[in-house]
């Protein structure tokens, strides 16, 4: 795996990331492939790059590497899952798992906007009341359209911090098991004579 990553030697050289190289060779664990610095970024790189920030996921991994003491390299380049290419067909799978949970309990449900002058009065998407009695035929109580929107921001949300849990999981478990198998182990105890 080190085959792939930049070496902190040799960091200055790059013309960007080279004004941060002091910085980060003072700080071991952003390059760290040990548990404790995995763990935290796949689970904060997988849900942050499924979150519709796309532009800003790379300024927020480097910030949330620095807050989690997590390692860099694989936070980061978790980032590029969404790109131009995929960022439509992933963030249409979250956000319909969003809706799906928001639907089936409640939890992230958008409140309808009300009137500022009653704030007892439901309004619909053009700013009109809506009828008083809304079960009267041909008389469907439309959802504001800022209720719509919330929703579908909530739901995209949701989505995305459910799939990007579970994406980080099973990073987890697949990083666990071969740090299991091919780290050497110190023995524990004294030596057996």
């Amino acid at each position: 795996m080190l085959r792939f990553m930049p070496r902190r030697a040799v960091m200055h050289k790059y013309p960007f990331v080279g004004r941060f190289a002091e910085a980060a060779r003072q700080r071991a664990y952003l390059w760290s492939l040990k548990p404790e610095n995995m763990r935290p970024a796949f689970y904060a790189g997988s849900i942050l790059s499924l979150l519709p920030v796309m532009g800003l996921q790379l300024p927020i991994a480097l910030l949330l590497s620095l807050l989690l003491r997590a390692n860099f390299m694989v936070l980061g380049g978790l980032q590029f899952i969404t790109n131009p290419f995929t960022a439509a067909p992933i963030y249409y799978a979250t956000h319909q798992l969003g809706a799906v949970v928001i639907r089936a309990t409640g939890f992230g449900a958008s409140l309808p906007a009300v009137d500022a002058e009653d704030p007892h009065l439901l309004l619909e998407p053009a700013g009109h009341p809506l009828p008083a009695d809304p079960n009267a035929p041909g008389k469907q109580p439309a959802i504001s359209l800022t209720h719509r929107f919330g929703n579908a921001i909530n739901a995209l949300i949701l989505g995305g911090v459910l799939s990007g849990l579970a994406l980080g999981l099973l990073l987890d478990i697949l990083y666990h098991n071969y740090w299991i198998s091919h780290v050497p182990r110190a023995p524990r105890g004294p030596p057996v004579p």
